[in-house]
């Protein structure tokens, strides 16, 4: 799954940090800390993101292990409506994805689309090119 997910580290401003996950987590979703210290599907667009699921965790209690840094090229869950070019911000009601930024909200945008969007999270893979900043 490595590869699907990171496209391009940037001359390794990323790192991939091992975390515990507080629930499933599927590679390529967007993972913020939570209170206890674990990681959990990023679902407040004021939450800074802690990075992006490189790996799955099934269940809680589960290693996952996440890619953290700005600058690097990576394949993540997006909205079905994002587009080439689209700044993105996570999403409220849907937990993981990426959406694009609401234009009042442009300090909470975490990247740009590179690609249009391959089907959101109800295509098989739901992964889109992404420049994280």
């Amino acid at each position: 799954m490595a590869g699907e997910i990171l496209i391009n580290d940037g001359g390794a401003p990323a790192r991939i940090l091992p975390f515990i996950a507080n629930a499933q987590i599927d590679a390529g979703e967007c993972v913020v800390l939570a209170a206890t210290g674990k990681v959990a599907l990023a679902s407040d667009a004021d939450m800074p993101l802690a990075g992006v699921a490189l790996t799955n965790a099934t269940a809680d209690g589960e290693m996952c292990n996440v890619i953290t840094g700005s600058g690097v090229i990576l394949n993540v869950k997006c909205d079905a409506t994002v587009n080439r070019g689209d700044g993105l911000m996570t999403d409220g009601s849907t937990a993981g994805q990426l959406i694009i930024t609401d234009d009042d909200a442009n300090s909470s945008t975490v990247g740009y689309a590179l690609e249009d969007a391959n089907g959101g999270l109800g295509d098989a893979d739901g992964l889109t090119k992404v420049l994280v900043v």
